[in-house]
């Protein structure tokens, strides 16, 4: 089934064309043409390609007419057609006959297209394309769906995250404003937020912990943005940091040789991991709760660093702790 739907086109001439673009297209040449025009005897074809041996008869119908007389006069076409190429000393070869048409695809009509040749002996083969079958092969290409469907847009999903991880910066700025542009210890209100887990119903009588020892939803201290999301001051600790620059929790190392420094630990949720939030919070808590996806081991954070509480372009990376 086609994610999209585009709409069949209601211009016959403009139909042929597309037709034939397409049918250039699938078979990778440029030799498909219009067999004639309105007015000539087009003795049962509308397009074909010397080159590819193919012969195709277009069929562009009113769709605002019920299903079964559409069909039953596509099955008449069909037929009248086939006896105008045998009858009609038809010079072009062919080794396939396309009958394309803007109703749907049928399973009687690819039926009756293998009894027409069985019963007319025909030496080349009679495929029928349904508007189904169509719209998925135009859909391959998006230069025709350009032409022909200049209003149709087509998002792919990354183009849907990139747009949805922008549109929720510009939210999550203004909504957090009051927090995000100013420091810490400047801010009016307190920094306390309540991450929730988005699918679970543990909050607000229970928060048993999972099998990582994670619980799904805590308190934390909003920080400030970064590139791809959120970040959080979930603990202040103290590290040792050594003169490689490596780093560890005091009492880790038997020998300690290095230096006692107060830090943070900053969790950062990327947008995608943020699934809504409430900016007001509930009876219970009444702070933002915000509601994420809790995928790494128990825990939103995509990544998790300690920065230095005086000097804070100093950041420790958990690759860099000894043990």
């Amino acid at each position: 089934m086609n994610i999209y739907q585009l709409p069949a086109l209601n211009n016959e001439d403009l139909f042929e064309d597309s037709i034939c673009d397409l049918f250039d297209r699938l078979e990778k040449t440029k030799t498909f043409k219009k067999f004639g025009r309105k007015g000539h005897n087009q003795k049962g074809i509308d397009l074909f390609s010397s080159e590819k041996n193919i012969a195709i008869q277009c069929k562009k119908k009113d769709l605002s007419r019920k299903d079964i007389l559409l069909k039953k006069e596509l099955l008449d076409d069909i037929e009248k057609d086939l006896k105008k190429i045998l009858n009609n000393d038809l010079k072009i070869k062919f080794d396939t006959l396309y009958f394309t048409s803007t109703f749907k695809d049928n399973p009687e009509i690819d039926e009756y297209c293998e009894t027409l040749k069985d019963e007319f002996k025909t030496d080349f083969e009679i495929i029928y394309f349904g508007w189904d079958t169509l719209q998925s092969k135009f859909l391959e290409f998006n230069d025709l769906i350009k032409k022909y469907w200049p209003n149709f847009i087509i998002n792919d999903d990354k183009e849907l995250t990139i747009k949805r991880k922008l549109n929720l910066k510009d939210k999550i700025s203004k909504d957090f404003s009051d927090w995000l542009n100013f420091r810490p210890e400047n801010r009016k209100k307190r920094s306390r937020m309540i991450l929730r887990s988005y699918n679970s119903e543990q909050y607000p009588i229970t928060n048993n912990p999972d099998e990582f020892g994670e619980y799904s939803w805590f308190a934390s201290e909003i920080k400030s943005l970064y590139h791809n999301g959120l970040e959080f001051i979930t603990n202040i600790d103290t590290i040792e940091v050594f003169e490689d620059n490596s780093w560890d929790f005091p009492g880790n190392n038997k020998k300690s040789s290095g230096k006692l420094i107060g830090v943070m630990k900053v969790g950062q949720i990327n947008f995608s991991d943020i699934v809504g939030y409430d900016i007001e919070g509930d009876e219970y808590y009444n702070c933002p709760h915000i509601y994420c996806k809790f995928r790494f081991k128990g825990l939103p954070f995509e990544n998790i660093y300690y920065q230095h509480l005086e000097k804070s372009f100093l950041k420790f990376e958990i690759e860099d702790k000894r043990t």
